[in-house]
C-alpha cells in the first residue's frame, strides 16, 4: 500500500508538472528533455545488473541470518558503484557535443542540450551510490518509511523545478532540479539505511573480489535484460528523433509517459515480491513461493488489464484535456502500446520470481530477441507509418514473447502447469476486452470533447463496472470458467 501511495503522488505530480514544463520549454524543448532522458537510460548498463544482485543476495542472506556475507555483498556493491558513478559522469561530459551534432539540434538549443546532458549525467552518477542503499532497504522489506522519504524527495524536486522554471531557467532549470534532488536522495538513503538496517555495515575493506564475481555473474544476465528494455523503450525515441523530428519525440513521449505510469501501478504493488521470493528460496520453502506466484499473477493481471482498458477508452480525451490538441497523435500510440503492454505487465510477478531464483537467463535471451526485433521493425515501419510504425514495431514482438514464450518457461521453473499459470489472467483479460469493444461501438473511445468532470465521472463508472464484472466472473464461475469454454483445454 505504501508503494501505491508513493506511486499516486508521483502520478499526480507528473500529470500536473508535465503541462507546466511543456509551456515553459515549448514542444521542441520538451522533445529535447525526453531525448536526453532516453539517452541517460543507457547508463543502466554501467551497473552490470549488480543492483538486482544486491537485492537478491542481501534478502537471501538476511533470510539465512548470514551477517558476514550480507555485509560483504553490500560493501562490494558500493565499491563497484562508486567507480561506475565516476565513469558515468566522465562519459556524459565527453558525449554531449557529439550527441547534439548527431541529432542535428538547432543552434538555438545546441549549448543547452550539451549542458543538460552533462548535468543529468552528473545526477545519474550520484544515483549509483544511492541505488546501493536503496537496494539494501528493499531487500530488508522496509518499504513504509522508505516510501515516506521518497514522497518527500519527489515533492522537493517538484517545488524546485517549478521555482527554477518560473525564474526563467528553462531546460537547464529542470536539469539542475534533478541534480539537486538526487543529492538529497543520496543523503536520505544513507540515513535510512543506517537506522532501518543497523546490522548492515558498509566498509571498503569488506569488499571481496569473489563476491564481485558472484554479483557480476548474476548481474550480467540482468544486464542483458536491461539492454533489451533500453532498446525496447528508449530506442523508440532515438528512431523517431533520427528519422522523424524532435517534436514527434515529444508526442510519442506523452503516450509513453501514460504507459509508464500504468506499468508503475503494477510494479509498485508487485515490487515487494522479489525479496520475499528470495527469502523463501533461502529458507527452502518452494511450495509457499509457488502459491504466492499464482496469487500475485491474479492481482497483477487484474490491475494490468484494468489499467490499459481505461487508457484505451479514455486515452484520447485525457491527452486532449491534459496537454492539448498539439499532442492528439499520441492517442493512437497509446492505444497500440496499451494493448501490447497489458499482456506483458500482467506477468510482472513472474519476473520477480525468476530473479529471486536466479532463473532469469532464458528470460534474458527471449527479451533480447524481442528488443532486436523491436528495433528492426521500428526502423522498417517508421518510413511508412511514422511514429505509429514505431509503436507497431514495439507491439508485435512483445506480444509474441509475452503470450507464447514466457508462460511456458515460467510454469516450467515454478513446477506448475501452463494452465495453472495462465488461468488467473483470463477473467480480467476477457472482461477488459468486452468493455473496451463496447466503449468503442458507443463512440466513447474516439470522443474529442473532454472535460475534467466527464473524465472523472465516466472513469469512476467504468472502473466500478470492471470491478463488478470481474467479481461476478470469479464468484459465479471461478477462474476455470473462461478456459472451460475454449475447445482443447490443454492446447488452450
Amino acid at each position: 500500500m505504501s508503494n501505491w501511495v508513493t506511486l499516486g503522488v508521483n502520478i499526480v505530480v507528473g500529470f500536473i508538472l508535465t503541462p507546466f514544463v511543456i509551456r515553459h520549454l515549448g514542444k521542441t524543448g520538451y522533445g529535447i528533455w525526453t531525448l536526453v532522458g532516453s539517452f541517460i537510460g543507457y547508463y543502466g548498463l554501467l551497473n552490470l545488473g549488480v543492483s538486482s544482485a544486491i537485492t537478491r543476495y542481501v534478502a537471501r542472506y538476511a533470510g539465512q541470518g548470514d551477517e558476514k556475507s550480507l555485509n560483504e555483498t553490500a560493501s562490494t556493491g558500493m565499491a563497484m558503484f562508486c567507480g561506475t558513478g565516476v565513469l558515468a559522469v566522465v562519459v556524459a561530459f565527453f558525449v554531449a557535443g557529439p550527441l547534439a551534432s548527431f541529432f542535428k539540434v538547432d543552434p538555438g538549443h545546441f549549448v543547452d542540450f550539451q549542458r543538460t546532458v552533462r548535468l543529468i549525467g552528473l545526477a545519474t552518477g550520484i544515483s549509483f551510490s544511492s541505488n546501493v542503499f536503496g537496494a539494501i532497504i528493499r531487500a530488508h522489506e522496509k518499504f513504509v518509511v522508505a516510501n515516506a522519504a521518497n514522497i518527500a524527495v519527489t515533492l522537493a524536486r517538484t517545488a524546485l523545478t517549478v521555482c527554477l522554471l518560473l525564474s526563467g531557467a528553462a531546460l537547464l532549470g529542470v536539469a539542475a532540479a534533478t541534480l539537486i534532488t538526487e543529492l538529497l536522495n543520496l543523503v536520505v538513503n544513507i540515513l535510512l539505511c543506517r537506522f532501518l538496517t543497523p546490522l548492515v555495515r558498509i566498509r571498503f575493506d569488506f569488499a571481496r573480489l569473489s563476491v564481485l564475481r558472484m554479483l557480476i555473474t548474476y548481474g550480467s544476465i540482468t544486464t542483458v535484460i536491461v539492454i533489451a528494455d533500453i532498446m525496447r523503450i528508449n530506442l523508440d525515441s532515438f528512431v523517431i528523433g533520427k528519422w522523424v523530428n524532435l517534436s514527434a519525440v515529444g508526442v510519442y513521449g506523452i503516450a509513453a509517459t501514460i504507459i509508464h505510469y500504468i506499468v508503475s501501478l503494477v510494479t509498485a504493488g508487485m515490487g515487494v515480491l522479489t525479496p520475499r521470493f528470495a527469502a523463501l528460496d533461502g529458507k527452502g520453502d518452494h511450495a509457499q513461493a509457488r502459491r504466492l506466484l499464482v496469487k500475485a499473477v491474479s492481482v497483477s493481471s487484474f490491475l494490468s488489464f484494468g489499467g490499459y482498458m481505461m487508457a484505451i477508452i479514455f486515452g484520447k480525451q485525457f491527452i486532449l484535456w491534459w496537454v492539448g490538441k498539439d499532442f492528439t497523435e499520441a492517442a493512437s500510440i497509446l492505444w497500440i502500446l496499451s494493448f501490447s503492454y497489458a499482456f506483458a505487465i500482467a506477468q510482472t510477478p513472474a519476473i520477480g520470481f525468476m530473479y529471486a531464483l536466479n532463473k532469469h537467463y532464458f528470460y534474458a535471451i527471449a527479451t533480447m530477441i524481442e528488443a532486436i526485433a523491436n528495433l528492426t521493425l521500428s526502423i522498417i515501419l517508421v518510413y511508412r507509418y511514422g511514429i505509429v510504425g514505431v509503436a507497431l514495431g514495439t507491439m508485435i514482438p512483445m506480444l509474441i514473447v509475452k503470450i507464447l514464450v514466457m508462460p511456458i518457461y515460467v510454469s516450467r521453473i515454478a513446477g506448475i502447469s501452463i494452465r495453472e499459470y495462465i488461468r488467473p489472467m483470463m477473467p480480467p483479460a476477457v472482461v477488459a476486452s468486452i468493455m473496451t469493444l463496447a466503449a468503442y461501438y458507443m463512440g466513447i473511445v474516439t470522443r474529442d470533447t473532454p472535460t475534467i468532470g466527464y473524465l472523472i465521472c465516466a472513469g469512476m463508472i467504468a472502473g466500478a463496472l470492471y470491478v463488478a464484472a470481474y467479481y461476478l466472473v470469479m464468484r459465479k464461475y471461478n477462474p476455470t470458467f473462461i478456459l472451460s469454454v475454449i475447445p482443447g483445454s490443454k492446447a488452450s
